[in-house]
């Protein structure tokens, strides 16, 4: 759980000191859609070869659909209306 934690702390730090060069800035949004894909993948790999979670996948049902589906829409939604504020 640190781990999460250093890392998140030491991005903050890359960005507030400006270590990053500006051309890799200029695709940042290509970077993070790419790094959002590739961990949303290798969750979908750990998933599928987790058999004790697959053999109950259908007890999480419906409202185990309704929840994931409504925190995908919303922090869409989320990220969406803070990178509308952010431009202006």
């Amino acid at each position: 759980m640190w781990f999460i934690y250093i890392s998140l702390c030491i991005g903050i730090l890359i960005g507030a000191t400006n270590i990053v060069p500006k051309k890799i800035l200029k695709h940042y949004e290509l970077i993070s859609l790419f790094c959002i894909f590739t961990l949303l993948f290798v969750m979908g790999i750990n998933i599928g070869l987790n058999k004790e979670v697959i053999k109950n996948i259908g007890k999480v049902g419906y409202a185990g659909f309704i929840y994931a589906l409504f925190t995908v829409i919303f922090s869409i939604l989320i990220v969406h209306l803070f990178t509308r504020v952010k431009k202006k």
